[in-house]
């Protein structure tokens, strides 16, 4: 007998809801189990990965499962569904370089009834890409909702994660706050304080942190890194740092402000300018109307300026136009995909929905007299060989119909071919492409720079500058609907 091919689970829960509501790891587990024993699978290994862990401790059991697949030449990767597996556009990334490098590689989506793999079809790729967007979607928003909290207890003094060393956290009044350690404070004291000495570096201050044994949270030495952000760590001086901006601080300090500014200038003596990498909305998105060249950005005191780069003599003007003003121009016509009329949307989309159902049926049709057709030539040429064994025609005059009846049978067979292709273009794209269209206008501002391109990608077909202005066009398909917005908003201000 052949052995069964063999299999890896990777399990995963999101929340601790998920685990309260009994989509546990375990159950989780033993559902994929039961799924790889009724397709014939051995499972080689099973990962899990529990809410509770660190987003750095899930990208390495990720790492893990899939160094541990490639090493074992396993070709069956077994998933719940798939926003369990794509935590971020990463993984999704990693997995498709998987499925391609090998057609016999399969990733299983169990409850998404979905398997991927190098030879899926045009219309399962849509659908892996549509479930990829609504993950990181569901992982976008569950931040959203936890930044909700964050901001109050920002707000409140109090930063909403771990103090650095020299601090512990305690419940006061129902709510966790940070309080000096009488522990790890006068060591923390001392350290700034001796960094600040000509014969002392970050190295030496890593060293006599270890001499006092104080360690990390997991119980390991300060790494030299580790101490560097310490003793650049504004907390100290009662400023909580958080995602990226600064937020008065309710903590008590035992570092003087004076103390703290001549380790940094001690810490930032003589060390390179450090340079941002910068993340323009409209990065490769605008073109120039005279010579159809990228422009390009750069940030000027706070705000994004393009201009097209080239010394064409229609590009040397060198007039710069500014993002904020583009995204205007692009929320205007995004604002103007918005039907007033969402029963209206609902009825265009079932008569999509209509249109393609009878599209189905006709081709069906085309189908089956295509595959009488190709039946029929086979039965000539199989009478045609007959004959010729027979001795009722000549071999040159076989070889000569025989060659006709491959050819129009391969005609045929490349109709059958466009009728499956067309079979699978088209309807769910244009239906999301639909409802993207009238959500975007109110998405585009709160989306990140990635989410705002993947918006203006979908929906415009080309934006040119020329000087200090833009030109927005959308799409075939965005622009049909924006003439039909349009009609709808004259026929209704008829009826006012």
């Amino acid at each position: 007998m052949n052995p069964k091919p063999k299999a890896v689970i990777l399990a995963r829960v999101s929340s601790k809801g998920q685990e309260e509501e009994g989509y546990s790891l375990d159950s989780q587990a033993k559902l994929l189990q039961s799924y790889c024993e009724n397709k014939g699978l051995a499972v080689a290994r099973t990962y899990k990965i529990a809410e509770s862990a660190s987003k750095a401790s899930q990208r390495r059991i990720f790492k893990e499962a899939m160094k541990f697949i490639e090493d074992h030449k396993i070709k069956h990767l077994i998933i719940e569904k798939v926003d369990r597996h794509v935590r971020n556009l990463h993984d999704a990334v990693e997995t498709h370089d998987w499925l391609m490098a090998d057609e016999e590689r399969h990733v299983h989506f169990v409850k998404d009834s979905l398997i991927m793999h190098k030879g899926s079809r045009s219309q399962e790729w849509l659908n892996w890409g549509i479930r990829v967007v609504m993950a990181k979607n569901y992982i976008d928003n569950l931040r959203e909702e936890a930044m909700k909290g964050w901001a109050e207890k920002l707000a409140q003094g109090w930063l909403p994660a771990p103090p650095p060393c020299g601090y512990m956290t305690i419940t006061q009044n129902g709510k966790h706050i940070h309080v000096p350690n009488p522990e790890t404070k006068p060591i923390m004291q001392r350290m700034f304080r001796l960094y600040l000495e000509p014969s002392h570096s970050i190295l030496s201050i890593t060293k006599e942190l270890e001499k006092a044994g104080v360690r990390t949270r997991k119980g390991r030495p300060y790494s030299k890194s580790h101490v560097q952000k310490l003793l650049t760590n504004t907390f100290y001086i009662g400023i909580n740092h958080f995602d990226g901006k600064d937020y008065p601080g309710a903590q008590e300090t035992f570092i003087s402000k004076e103390l703290f500014d001549k380790v940094q200038r001690k810490m930032h003596r003589g060390r390179p300018t450090v340079y941002k990498v910068h993340n323009p909305v409209l990065k490769n998105l605008i073109t120039c109307e005279g010579c159809d060249g990228i422009v390009t950005w750069q940030l000027q005191k706070g705000r994004y300026y393009g201009a097209c780069q080239r010394n064409k003599e229609c590009c040397r003007k060198r007039k710069f136009i500014r993002e904020d003003k583009v995204e205007t121009a692009v929320m205007e016509h995004l604002e103007q995909l918005v039907c007033p009329s969402q029963e209206l949307i609902e009825w265009v989309a079932n008569e999509m929905r209509d249109k393609q159902r009878e599209s189905i049926e006709e081709r069906e049709r085309m189908f089956t007299s295509i595959q009488t057709q190709i039946e029929r030539l086979e039965r000539m040429d199989n009478q045609l060989y007959d004959d010729k064994l027979a001795g009722d025609i000549t071999k040159e005059k076989y070889i000569e119909k025989h060659q006709q009846f491959i050819e129009q049978k391969t005609e045929l067979e490349g109709q059958t071919a466009k009728l499956d292709k067309d079979r699978e273009q088209g309807l769910e794209q244009r239906l999301v492409l639909l409802e993207l269209s009238q959500k975007a206008a109110s998405l585009y501002q709160g989306k990140t720079p990635e989410q705002k391109r993947l918006i203006i990608t979908k929906l415009f077909g080309k934006i040119t500058s020329k000087d200090d202005s833009v030109s927005v066009s959308y799409t075939n398909f965005a622009s049909v609907i924006a003439q039909n917005v349009l009609k709808t908003k004259e026929l209704i201000g008829d009826r006012k």
